[in-house]
């Protein structure tokens, strides 16, 4: 539709935010553990920032329009190897625990969570499970001339959101 619409636009498709980690915060802060539906399949975490970068670049440069670019990081991990980076950043223990997309999904209905909404979530928990989203791709760095940055650069700039 967009594309049919005329209107020069320019795709940016990031993968897994690194700043999605701040999703854990919670259970972190109350038991010490990570509960993660994506284990073992691995996303590319990407750095908002660069996101931004990226936005930056293709807005004030022309040639861009009708592109789209797969934003990633510069490398592809698990949840499980996410957790050990940040709990290596917080110098504290992290428990991660595997959890299935449907026990995710469940438990967030309980917790009030829309149906929908949580099945959604599920949907993408098994693509993301089932290794379909570990992409490595340079946009980045061909479009801004640097390397994003990884997710350890992201968990030691904001390690004092968890805290």
């Amino acid at each position: 539709m967009l594309r049919d619409s005329g209107i020069a636009i320019t795709y940016l498709r990031p993968n897994t935010l690194s700043s999605n980690a701040l999703w854990w915060k919670n259970s972190i802060d109350s038991d010490g553990k990570v509960y993660d539906p994506t284990d073992p399949g691995l996303t590319s975490p990407i750095d908002p920032y660069d996101i931004a970068r990226v936005a930056a670049t293709v807005l004030t440069q022309s040639g861009h329009e009708g592109h789209g670019y797969i934003l990633n990081g510069p490398e592809a991990l698990s949840a499980k190897e996410q957790v050990e980076i940040l709990a290596d950043v917080l110098g504290r223990d992290i428990e991660f625990v595997s959890v299935t997309p449907e026990q995710f999904a469940e438990v967030n209905i309980e917790r009030g969570t829309p149906e929908s909404q949580a099945r959604g979530l599920q949907n993408l928990h098994e693509l993301f499970r089932a290794g379909r989203s570990g992409v490595l791709a340079d946009d980045v760095q061909n479009l801004t001339g640097s390397a994003p940055r990884t997710f350890r650069q992201w968990c030691e700039e904001h390690h004092v959101d968890f805290n």
